[in-house]
């Protein structure tokens, strides 16, 4: 009895133990993917300015949003590939303006906005103190 006792603990130890592992793999993954979106979403306020969408000071507004976003990001897995993740962000952004385009709409000022909004709304998020969410 002891003995099986024993085994099923070992037995549940190295589940519990794989569960874990497994899980910190998928947070690591949701956080590099999170990331991606807002470089995205940053790349996507820069060509909008560039298209006279935007303001300049718009532009200045979302790097410090993005700044935030990144000290928090960071600060929970300071192994994030922040070369990878901007690579993909920038290809995500040329997607999106060509769907965009591809669509007829006339202006991208609408999306321009909702792309610095949700910088804004997620930089605000990161800052709050953590017992204020």
């Amino acid at each position: 009895m002891r003995l099986g006792a024993r085994r099923f603990g070992v037995w549940g130890l190295l589940v519990a133990g794989a569960g874990l592992m497994g899980t910190q793999a998928d947070a690591a993954i949701s956080l590099a993917v999170a990331l991606k979106n807002y470089y995205a979403e940053y790349e996507i306020v820069q060509q909008c300015a560039r298209q006279a969408q935007l303001s300049v000071e718009d532009v200045e507004t979302a790097g410090a949003a993005m700044a935030a976003i990144e000290k928090y990001y960071f600060g929970r897995d300071d192994g994030l590939n922040k070369a990878h993740l901007k690579k993909q962000a920038i290809a995500d952004k040329n997607d999106s303006f060509k769907i965009l385009e591809r669509s007829g709409e006339s202006g991208f000022r609408p999306y321009c906005q909702m792309s610095m909004n949700e910088l804004l709304r997620k930089a605000k998020e990161v800052e709050a103190p953590a017992g204020a969410q």
